[in-house]
């Protein structure tokens, strides 16, 4: 991918990386052959979860980031996975679905996002990261 040239920086004006706002999640929801694919799913670096890039970005400083990486943090400790793994059921059963597109640089960080694949989340688990903020 090569750097984008029509943004100042690789951040959005609000600070952020980017992400699945309402105005994105209104397009699906209107349109239901559209489908949502993250490439970034987790709401922090993690190898299992970015896109290869030439460069690292900046930690992602949207609002809500700390407090939903908090949520997701205690999910993983209730459930003995990861923070990784723990998103991608969140992200998968969603009202709207987002299918994330997950990188991995060794074999354990493969082996890591592949177990992610029979973790379920209850539902209360599954909505304390959606009303985080």
């Amino acid at each position: 991918m090569r750097p984008r040239t029509d943004v100042p920086s690789e951040l959005l004006p609000d600070g952020s990386l980017g992400g699945a706002d309402a105005q994105l999640l209104n397009h699906p929801r209107a349109e239901p052959r559209l489908t949502l694919v993250a490439c970034s799913p987790a709401p922090t670096p993690a190898p299992t979860s970015r896109c290869r890039r030439t460069t690292t970005p900046p930690a992602p400083r949207h609002p809500g980031t700390p407090a939903r990486l908090a949520v997701l943090r205690e999910v993983a400790r209730e459930t003995g996975a990861s923070v990784n793994q723990v998103v991608l059921p969140w992200q998968t059963a969603g009202e709207l679905p987002v299918i994330p597109l997950v990188g991995a640089s060794s074999v354990a960080r493969l082996d890591e996002s592949l177990a992610a694949v029979d973790l379920e989340l209850t539902g209360e688990q599954r909505a304390r990261p959606d009303a985080a903020h």
